[in-house]
């Protein structure tokens, strides 16, 4: 669709999303029509999703789910919060109080009339049936909720979001409240110059009264605000909101303001997730456009939130909290870079595009990028391309984003970069590494390490050089740098290679941590946060002092030495595992070090981790010392299996000694294998079984066949295997009985195995929290007492994990004093 800028005068006098008119009829200090520029675009729907929305949401949900969880522990607390609030407020002046009464009463009943005038008056009837169906589906949501409370199948809300009263329970939500934000949230009143002031006042005044009435609690008032946001951002996102993007007429308009003789702007990427991109022509060559909207850029300040998170700061820029401070810095940017010499954007043209949009004009360099250089790259553009990272180093300057899209060459040697990147100036240390490591893997994948390295060292010298290898890592690439090294996997490595060859006789350097959170961690903190929860939970259930006084610690100390036995276990098996003789009392020090390297070290130092050097300086190879390791663990494995089948058929049987397994079991069983045989259908997930299980499993064959060769090699390694299980289970029967409990043997068995699966499932050092948490609630589904089954679980886990830690510490400083380890 083609329009022209005779309709920008128009354009200019329409309302905007907050009712004002963006600008007013052209004079002397605002934008004049501009007849002669030709404006290709099309037609900008009305109605857009935002993806702030979508976040908002998440963020909404995150906050109702922790705030329940709170309110559920801190219920001892909840009380006494409640009292100290209502005696605060109720301190106030009567008068005061009486106002708040009133503009609560009133408010509740003209907000709603003025809200919805507003929107008339801005043509937006639409706007206002979504706003009166969000506050009706709030209503009916509070409504359905209360009649479960009432009825007695609230369940968990009852207890948290209400509390008895004289006739009955108070409302879990309160209906107004619920009603009002879910209006108010459709409306989208924010900046609206009267009714969002006096919209905040109305529900804090309801709020207060509400609270003083005694009708609901603080939680559910909380709660209240929290799902009434909720429902209008439900709705926001399944019907869309009025857009505010200005169309290119008005952008057009305010380029020419401001001094730049466009005659033609046409959309190039009308880009829902970052900038909108259109190519401006000017009589002397052409403009790269960006126009950068109130909603995407909310969404672009988003991920690089999330970006500052799982990274270690200095490897990416804080997002920019305010469309201003974002169109600031690009501008910042674009100067220091051509006060640099750098032939990179420059900004020539920068101004805001009415109240939700800026816009800012750059003088793009031309050139093709390395992407598409396919390896046509001369000694004389590698220089320049040394060259530009020499000055970007000693200006200081990053840019972060140095992947194979972003160097441009041209046809007469030069270098340039094709955007701005999210860098900085004044940059620290460990940014300029990482963008000369970033630099290097981007040369790499096109000319190769080896040109790269030489190159490189010629124009920078080898010591700036080096100074990039601890940094070198797939995390530290911009998005496009890491989708090329995924089809040449083998070049990051071979990069690494020629730079430490540079100096083979210096010591190895460790890579420099760059990763803040991963997603194992995010998974470990949310799963640690849950287990926790349930395990505190069960433990406000313990009179610790009744524990003390009525355990029987005959049996806590047969528990001790079933706890010790499950070391002595581990050490057999391992022993079983290998060809040589192995010290006892070493390989016993090395299991109780695993213990503790399970609760403090990194990851990567575990039980595989440690084993493996322990069988390594006691004279295996590498190979075989892995092998071995594995051995042991299928071992374990079986010796698993065998018992907790065993244990589940007795615990299953009566006198008649007969094992009926349930439809519902099996139909779980044929969901499984389905869904196994659906997995392994994938082509990824069987060239990872291909590439990485299968040589795993092909090189421990040999010593599996080794240790069948030996009798007494194999009763080691499967007795050994049966004693840990076999003693594990002990201990935990040894818990139980020091409380009094007596239930059967076989049952804790299961209770145990069980336990184990669902620690070994939980991202957390030890299982610590699902182990707590899910043989609690075996023990009290096999009939033990809630209190004696937490009690009984807390003194297992103390025997078996929190005792061994300070011998695993010592074991390991001893281990690795005698070079054992």
């Amino acid at each position: 669709m083609r329009r022209t800028a005779e309709h920008v005068h128009d354009q200019l006098d329409g309302p905007d999303e907050q009712g004002l008119t963006a600008r007013e009829p052209v004079d002397e200090g605002g934008p004049a029509p501009v007849p002669d520029v030709e404006v290709i675009e099309p037609s900008i729907p009305e109605r857009v999703r935002r993806p702030a929305d979508g976040v908002r949401l998440a963020a909404a949900v995150l906050l109702l789910v922790l705030g329940l969880l709170v309110a559920d522990l801190a219920a001892g607390t909840r009380g006494a919060v409640e009292q100290d609030l209502t005696d605060a407020t109720s301190g106030l002046p009567r008068l005061l109080l009486t106002l708040l009464g009133w503009m609560s009463g009133i408010g509740v009943l003209l907000l709603p009339i003025g809200v919805g005038a507003d929107l008339l008056v801005r043509r937006r009837p639409m706007q206002l049936i979504q706003a009166l169906g969000a506050a009706v589906v709030g209503g009916v949501l509070v409504i359905v909720l209360a009649t479960l409370v009432q009825s007695g199948n609230g369940g968990f809300v009852t207890d948290v979001l209400t509390r008895p009263t004289s006739s009955g329970r108070t409302g879990p939500l309160d209906i107004v409240i619920v009603s009002m934000l879910a209006l108010l949230t459709v409306a989208d009143i924010s900046g609206r110059k009267w009714i969002s002031p006096i919209a905040t006042t109305v529900v804090i005044a309801t709020l207060v009264t509400t609270l003083l009435s005694g009708a609901l609690t603080l939680a559910a008032l909380a709660c209240s605000l929290v799902v009434g946001w909720m429902v209008g951002l439900a709705f926001r996102l399944i019907f869309g909101v009025t857009s505010t993007r200005p169309p290119a007429t008005e952008v057009a308009a305010v380029l020419v303001a401001v001094g730049l003789p466009l005659t033609r702007l046409e959309l190039i990427d009308a880009n829902d997730a970052g900038d909108r991109r259109y190519l401006g022509a000017v009589p002397d060559g052409q403009l790269d456009v960006h126009v950068i909207d109130r909603d995407t850029f909310g969404l672009a300040s988003g991920r690089r939130l999330l970006r500052v998170l799982r990274l270690r700061s200095g490897f990416t820029r804080p997002p920019a909290l305010t469309l201003r401070s974002e169109v600031e810095h690009r501008t910042l940017m674009g100067l220091a870079f051509h006060d640099a010499g750098i032939r990179a954007p420059k900004p020539v043209a920068v101004s805001e595009v009415g109240p939700f949009s800026a816009v800012i004009a750059y003088d793009e360099p031309q050139g093709r990028p390395l992407s598409e250089v396919d390896g046509q790259l001369d000694d004389a553009r590698l220089a320049a391309i040394w060259r530009l990272a020499g000055t970007l180093h000693r200006r200081r300057l990053v840019h972060r984003q140095l992947g194979p899209s972003t160097i441009l060459v041209d046809d007469r040697g030069g270098v340039a970069l094709a955007s701005l990147g999210s860098g900085d100036v004044a940059a620290d240390d460990l940014s300029l590494r990482i963008d000369l490591a970033q630099l290097l893997t981007t040369v790499a994948l096109t000319v190769g390490p080896e040109r790269t390295v030489d190159s490189a060292v010629a124009a920078l010298g080898e010591d700036a050089v080096l100074r990039a290898v601890p940094v070198l890592q797939p995390v530290a690439l911009s998005a496009d740098a890491r989708v090329a090294l995924k089809a040449s996997k083998s070049v990051m490595g071979e990069l690494r290679e020629r730079l430490v060859a540079l100096r083979p006789q210096a010591e190895a350097v460790e890579p420099v941590q760059l990763r803040r959170i991963s997603a194992r961690g995010v998974v470990t903190l949310v799963g640690g946060g849950v287990a926790g929860y349930v395990v505190l939970t069960q433990l406000a259930q313990v009179n610790l002092r009744q524990v003390v006084s009525t355990a029987d610690w005959r049996w806590a100390a047969l528990l001790l030495v079933f706890a010790a036995a499950t070391f002595a276990g581990a050490s057999l098996a391992l022993g079983g595992a290998v060809q040589i003789r192995l010290r006892f009392i070493r390989t016993y020090m090395t299991q109780l070090a695993v213990a503790f390297s399970g609760l403090v070290a990194p990851a990567a130092v575990g039980n595989i981790a440690l084993n493996t050097r322990y069988l390594q300086t006691s004279g295996l190879s590498p190979t075989i010392a892995g092998a071995s390791v594995g051995v042991a663990q299928v071992a374990q494995f079986c010796s698993y299996f065998v018992l907790l089948v065993i244990s589940g058929v007795l615990a299953g049987t009566g006198p008649a000694v007969s094992f009926s397994p349930s439809p519902v079991l099996v139909a779980g069983i044929l969901v499984v294998v389905i869904l196994l045989l659906g997995v392994l259908a994938l082509p990824k997930v069987r060239a990872l079984l291909t590439d990485r299980v299968l040589p795993q499993v092909k090189s421990a064959v040999p010593q599996v066949l080794a240790v069948l060769q030996h009798p007494a090699k194999l009763t080691q390694l499967l007795g050994g295997a049966l004693l840990l299980d076999m003693s594990f289970v002990a201990a935990l029967v040894c818990a139980t009985r020091a409380f009094g409990a007596q239930a059967p043997v076989a049952s804790i068995a299961v209770v145990y195995f069980a336990g184990a699966i669902v620690g070994s499932a939980v991202p957390t050092p030890g299982g610590l929290g699902g182990i707590e948490a899910a043989m609690s609630f075996g023990l009290i589904s096999i009939g033990v007492d809630s209190g004696t089954a937490v009690s009984s679980v807390l003194l297992y886990r103390l025997a078996t994990y929190w005792l061994p830690i300070p011998f695993g510490w010592f074991s390991l400083n001893r281990l690795q004093k005698v070079g054992a380890i």
